[in-house]
């Protein structure tokens, strides 16, 4: 009889966001001697399912109902659950592992379950407030054992909870990196340019970003924006500010490959972080490992990345301070070293926060 861990991940859908990124990573690099995987999807697509191990079972838990569907609900069944059933009919295992706070809506199914679930918190605990009770309820009382991503989710988790805890740094991946680096030279350019990335939405002050572009000559100064809009009243609303501007120094870029988007990156003089909360803050890591300087808001997560070595951090949100000090790093950016600048995180090392992960589910 095999003794193999048989570990169920649920995420979203693998795209390329910093979560599901690190989701992939894990999947892709856990012992196989020790651990069956398969992966349950909430939404189908995600561009790195085609990228997914052979040996990964993949499972689509479909969130939309026909109408067949909606009366066999009001006739008593309850459709959710006999969905993860068959799953686990299938698949069988020992271990649930929960990637994301919007992901652990499954955890009220999971009394009918003998796994032990994990659930990896990506997300400031105290930016969770459009949940609801009962869903918040569920977050605190139905996991065996917390992942955090950052020792601040950690600190946060232990004055909530007196179930176990556990810090798995976020990394970035730094091979794919120098994959995406080893033949690039940034373009000639007449144009300094300072550059922004995440989900645009309120928590990533993208606001912010756009109205320093508007202290900026277009002539001179670029900023770009790489990350796909959140289908919000805030995105419309910033949509709509940024199609007022007469001549704008900013661009939104939505789709572009993960090779396009370290190129950009690459190509950047400065990388603009304007999030109001940050568990980590991963693409402030990677704009450090490509050699560009970090001017960042005090966001919590900033703190834990961002130093005298490879930026700063303003402890002030308005535009126009923000704006100086982007004036000031870019006329002293040659100060910061390259490889000062990759040395700065080099304790954040991805293969190592693996493997301590393996040791916590052997023992589960």
């Amino acid at each position: 009889m095999s003794t193999k861990k048989r570990i169920l991940f649920f995420t979203k859908d693998l795209n390329r966001t910093g979560a599901e990124m690190i989701l992939f990573n894990i999947v892709e690099s856990l012992d196989r001697s020790k651990f069956d995987i398969g992966i349950v999807l909430m939404q189908q697509g995600g561009e790195l399912v085609p990228n997914l191990p052979e040996d990964v079972n993949l499972f689509y838990l479909e969130s939309t109902f026909t109408l067949f569907d909606k009366i066999r609900f009001h006739l008593g069944e309850d459709v959710m659950l006999n969905r993860l059933k068959k799953i686990e009919n299938e698949f069988k295992s020992d271990i649930w592992y929960i990637n994301t706070i919007p992901n652990a809506v499954i955890l009220k199914y999971s009394h009918h379950f003998s796994a032990y679930k994990f659930l990896h918190i990506h997300e400031n605990l105290f930016g969770i407030g459009h949940l609801s009770l009962a869903d918040t309820e569920i977050i605190l009382n139905k996991v065996d054992h917390y992942i955090a991503c950052s020792s601040i989710i950690y600190n946060q988790l232990k004055c909530l909870t007196q179930k176990p805890c556990s810090t798995i740094t976020s990394c970035i991946d730094k091979n794919y990196i120098d994959s995406c680096l080893i033949n690039f030279t940034s373009p000639s350019k007449n144009k300094i340019k300072i550059i922004g990335s995440g989900t645009i939405c309120q928590v990533k002050g993208v606001e912010i970003f756009v109205e320093i572009s508007k202290l900026f000559d277009p002539n001179n100064y670029e900023f770009v924006w790489i990350g796909k809009w959140s289908k919000t009243g805030y995105s419309e609303v910033l949509r709509r500010n940024i199609d007022s501007i007469k001549n704008p120094a900013i661009e939104i870029k939505t789709s572009i490959s993960q090779e396009e988007y370290i190129h950009e990156i690459g190509s950047a003089d400065l990388f603009l972080s304007c999030s109001r909360e940050e568990s980590m803050g991963l693409v402030m890591m990677e704009a450090i490992y490509c050699g560009v300087p970090v001017l960042a808001t005090d966001s919590g997560g900033s703190s834990l990345i961002v130093n005298d070595q490879n930026g700063k951090i303003c402890f002030d949100s308005r535009p126009e301070v923000l704006a100086n000090e982007v004036r000031t790093l870019i006329e002293n950016r040659n100060q910061f070293d390259p490889l000062t600048m990759r040395e700065s995180i080099e304790k954040y090392d991805g293969p190592l926060e693996i493997q301590k992960l393996e040791i916590i589910l052997s023992k589960i």
